[in-house]
């Protein structure tokens, strides 16, 4: 008989520490705003959230135009065409320069899921590349899946 008092007690537990955790994520899911267009950081904050949140014309607003950049049409199909993985995607910032206070590098990690419960999951070590056209930072290459393979890759402060 204690025993089982024993394990209803435990199963009681776990129950109720299940429970907290998914509280805990439902709560702190909630709706993620854009920044202000201040400072690269923000700018690749705001174009990975743009392109989570499918909202195309303002990320493709962060591009450079130049040679190579897309055409609009061709930038959303680019992630028609591959949605899944940037929602198995996540970008962390870990370190900004700024050079001449007109182009800027920023070290990031890509982190990639597996895409299934099991799947495995890897970093990527990386970096971003943003100039600065009047007072504004724009995208000059970034890391895949959050750019297209046949854009250009060449970053700007090696020309």
């Amino acid at each position: 008989m204690k025993q089982d008092r024993f394990l209803l007690i435990i199963l009681i537990f776990i129950l109720l520490l299940t429970a907290t955790a998914v509280g805990v994520y439902l709560f702190r899911q909630g709706e993620q705003t854009y920044l202000a267009d201040t400072t690269p950081e923000n700018i690749v904050r705001n174009y990975v959230l743009a392109l989570q949140k499918q909202d195309y014309q303002r990320a493709y607003s962060y591009l450079q135009k130049k040679e190579k950049t897309p055409t609009f049409t061709d930038f959303q199909e680019t992630f028609f065409e591959q949605y899944s993985s940037l929602s198995e995607t996540a970008i962390q910032i870990t370190d900004t320069t700024i050079y001449d206070n007109n182009q800027a590098t920023l070290e990031l990690i890509v982190l990639h899921g597996g895409g299934a419960p099991f799947g495995s999951t890897w970093k990527e070590y990386t970096a971003a590349f943003l100039v600065k056209e009047g007072q504004t930072w724009k995208i000059a290459q970034f890391p895949t899946p959050y750019w297209g393979w046949n854009w250009d890759t060449q970053p700007p402060l090696y020309r």
